[in-house]
């Protein structure tokens, strides 16, 4: 069986207590290579302070924020998921405002890391929208350095998933996946993670269907937390991911299926 080079990214570090506390226990047990951390919006801004638990094979992302939660340019609320979607729609994103957003976002994170991110993605995966895909590719080229950027197309997911997945394809995952090709931008073949976020009890058999798919250079997000936080509407779903991805199940699973775990936007097997 040919080898399959597989990222799993952890999202929403410092989001809660019990988000952080998750990421960081699978990273330390090797199940992850990639976390994805929030500037803005962030709830625990204590996990900064763990850093140092992070093993340095793992890859640390800004995960940029436009959706929950307050900005960091201006101190004003974020517009949310919907509010984007119509306003690219329309013609009519705020360009400036958003452009500032992504620089407070950006210095925030090299403020609390010391270093600029390895790689780039979105809560909510907004960073497909345009022109909002733009100016996050216009920062990343400005920075350098290899930085990757998440990538949503082709998207990968059980049945209950079909709904995001579509959503994705419409909002503009296949123009996006263009855009970092012809900008030359390093980024990952797939993506899977796209779940239903309510159904705990499908996790294993939702995941198991997604590394059998997912072809060589692919990322897979996931949600874990070890604990709940009573006003985190998918807690439940964080916690039975936690428990999943912690399982000698889903460390056998990877060998089952020749996947080596690695970090986002790592060179191809040969074939």
């Amino acid at each position: 069986m040919p080898l399959r080079r597989i990222a799993i990214c952890a999202d929403d570090f410092a989001l809660s207590e019990p988000v952080s506390r998750g990421i960081l226990d699978l990273a330390a047990c090797g199940r992850l290579t990639a976390i994805t951390a929030m500037t803005a919006g962030a709830r625990w801004p204590q996990a900064w302070q763990h850093l140092r638990e992070i093993p340095e094979g793992v890859a640390l992302g800004l995960h940029l924020n436009f959706v929950e939660g307050v900005g960091l340019a201006d101190g004003r609320p974020l517009p949310g998921a919907a509010w984007l979607a119509a306003r690219a729609a329309t013609l009519s994103m705020p360009r400036k405002a958003l452009a500032r957003e992504i620089a407070a976002q950006w210095q925030a994170f090299e403020d609390l890391a010391g270093r600029a991110p390895d790689f780039v993605d979105s809560h909510r995966h907004v960073h497909v929208l345009p022109p909002l895909r733009e100016l996050v590719l216009d920062a990343v080229a400005r920075h350098g350095g290899g930085i990757v950027v998440r990538n949503l197309f082709p998207a990968f997911g059980p049945r209950n998933s079909a709904a995001k997945r579509l959503a994705l394809r419409l909002l503009g995952a296949p123009a996006m996946a263009r855009r970092l090709d012809e900008a030359g931008l390093t980024a990952n073949t797939a993506f899977g993670g796209l779940q239903h976020l309510t159904d705990a009890k499908g996790i294993e058999s939702h995941w198991r269907s997604m590394l059998d798919e997912l072809p060589d250079g692919a990322l897979i997000a996931c949600h874990p937390a070890n604990g709940l936080d009573q006003g985190d509407p998918i807690g439940v779903f964080r916690q039975a991911e936690f428990r999943w991805l912690g399982s000698s199940a889903f460390a056998q699973a990877c060998r089952d299926g020749g996947i080596a775990l690695t970090r986002p936007g790592a060179p191809l097997t040969a074939s």
